[in-house]
């Protein structure tokens, strides 16, 4: 059975995979609005997500910091 892959190596490999969303499509291409709307909505998930992934790795460390016992207090 093979190994899970890492969150790192999923993220590098989906953003690798956007990226060459658009590859060979020039501007005869008759479906490259499509394409090129796909490719900037899955950049905008992309984005959001890592906001938000952020945001809620911001509030645990202050919710962390809420809980630190300090010197001297009963815990």
């Amino acid at each position: 059975m093979a190994d899970q892959q890492s969150l790192a190596d999923a993220f590098v490999e989906t953003l690798a995979a956007v990226r060459a969303m658009d590859n060979g499509i020039d501007l005869s291409h008759p479906e490259r609005h499509v394409i090129h709307d796909l490719k900037r909505n899955a950049e905008t998930l992309i984005a959001d997500a890592l906001r938000r992934a952020r945001e809620m790795a911001y509030v645990a460390d202050n919710i962390r910091e809420l809980h630190i016992p300090r010197e001297g207090d009963p815990s």
